[in-house]
Formats: C-alpha cells, sequence, structure tokens
C-alpha cells in the first residue's frame, strides 16, 4: 500500500470514528431529554411506612412526605386509566421538584383500594402537604389536574 492511500484510508477510517461519535453523543443528550420521571408503584407497606400510617392514624389522613403527590389508583385492565398514565407520567416528569407521584394497582392492592374507599377508577388523591387530600374520578382532562396541583401547593406554568 502507498503512503498517500494509507493516509487516504487513515483520514476515513478518523473521520467515520468521528461522525459515530457525534452521533452516540447527540443520541445520549436526546435520551437525556426525554427521560422519564419513575413513578412509584406502591403497596399497603410502602403506604403504611411512607406516605400514610392507616394503621396508626385510622382515622384522619397524616401525610408523611416532604412534597405533595397524587396517588393514582388504577387497574391494567381498564381503559380510563391508560388514557390518564401519560398525563400523569408528563405532570410528573414537568414537577419532578415539586412532588411525587404514586400509583396504587387495585386489583394487587385490594386493602388499599378499600382504605380509601376506591369504587370507580381511576380514583387519583391529590395529596397537599398539610391537609387533607382531593379526590378526582376518571380521566382527567390537563387543565383539571394542574387546578388540582395549585390546589396541592404545586407552581404549575399556568400560575
Amino acid at each position: 500500500m502507498k503512503p498517500i492511500q494509507f493516509i487516504q484510508k487513515s483520514l476515513l477510517l478518523v473521520a467515520a470514528l468521528l461522525t459515530l461519535s457525534i452521533a452516540c453523543t447527540a443520541q445520549s443528550k436526546e435520551q437525556q431529554e426525554t427521560a422519564k420521571t419513575e413513578i412509584l408503584h406502591i403497596n399497603a407497606n410502602y403506604m403504611r411506612e411512607h406516605i400514610y400510617d392507616f394503621e396508626a392514624h385510622p382515622d384522619t389522613f397524616v401525610y408523611k412526605g416532604d412534597k405533595p403527590a397524587i396517588i393514582d389508583f388504577y387497574a391494567d385492565w381498564c381503559r380510563p386509566c391508560r388514557q390518564l398514565a401519560p398525563k400523569l407520567q408528563k405532570v410528573a416528569d414537568q414537577y419532578a421538584d415539586q412532588l411525587v407521584v404514586y400509583k396504587v394497582n387495585v386489583d394487587e392492592n385490594p386493602q388499599l383500594a378499600a382504605l380509601f374507599g376506591v369504587q370507580s377508577i381511576p380514583m387519583v388523591l391529590f395529596v397537599p402537604l398539610d391537609d387533607l387530600p382531593y379526590q378526582s374520578l376518571g380521566d382527567l382532562p390537563m387543565d383539571h389536574i394542574e387546578g388540582l396541583l395549585g390546589k396541592i401547593g404545586v407552581k404549575t406554568d399556568n400560575q
């Protein structure tokens, strides 16, 4: 191989590696920007330990959290629940520094569903730090969700 051919092939290889490196960096930044905030799927033990100790305070909701919260009571088979889920994910992503979003599968946690009087799903509790939760039923429109976020102390883009 002539020296000039070697240099040309080396330059092509360097250019290809540089292009690949730039593409991987761009993809990594895009993945970071679209990263989803984890919504915690909880059970009765988690509820009792971290959110509301229903055994110690059976008659009064005493919230243990340090941020307002949303608790979504849902089932996998429920169409309105599946329609609400992306909205709650958007809220979790957008306001991750101001609130926590939890999900309770009523089929897997009938004790919690009974405790909170869930008779229709989706049933969503909007939990402020120092007050009783606000309850809402059904697939909520985004403006209704944002209105309830304001009531529990979350500063939304509309405020």
